[in-house]
């Protein structure tokens, strides 16, 4: 009587491994990987490194997204929001870039911290970081460009902390 019960358990076992095996595991999205650009659309990955920010990720963000061609470092930001639904860019009245993903809170921007000023600093890629000589949005971008924003926390910030490469960045 023992084996029929036996036989059984071993079976729903395999069962429930089999049915487990079917099903796909869930992996979050690779927001590095670049949608297709159609004609008129250009491809532009975006890092934001929000690592020196009070409450910051350690680890730079890095998004790629299809703007139509023509389109601004502002458009792309924008677009790179949108993309993985975060809060969109906040800007100030002077025009100065206040927030990403909703950070720093409202209404901070530009103010002054312990060690100096905090702001989200401009860089342009390629084959290193360049911080940015004219505002995002002044910038066309173009395929394949790359664009930076590293949050300069007084004297702690600098160039946003991952590669500067379109390619390595998006595997492209």
């Amino acid at each position: 009587m023992r084996e029929p019960k036996r036989a059984a358990a071993v079976l729903a076992a395999a069962l429930i491994t089999l049915a487990a095996a079917c099903v796909p595991p869930t992996t979050p999205t690779d927001f590095s990987r670049c949608p297709t650009a159609d004609v008129g659309q250009v491809r532009v990955a975006v890092v934001v490194d929000s690592s020196t920010l009070p409450g910051g990720s350690a680890n730079p963000s890095v998004v790629c997204v299809v703007v139509p061609s023509g389109s601004t470092g502002v458009d792309a930001l924008a677009a790179r929001a949108a993309r993985i639904g975060a809060t969109p860019p906040r800007f100030g009245s002077s025009g100065l870039l206040c927030g990403i993903d909703g950070a720093p809170a409202a209404p901070d921007c530009g103010t002054l911290g312990p060690d100096g000023y905090q702001y989200w600093g401009y860089y342009v890629g390629g084959s290193a970081w360049d911080f940015a000589p004219v505002g995002p949005a002044s910038r066309v971008m173009t395929d394949g460009t790359v664009e930076g924003w590293a949050f300069q926390n007084g004297s702690n910030g600098g160039d946003p902390r991952t590669s500067a490469s379109f390619a390595a960045l998006t595997g492209a």
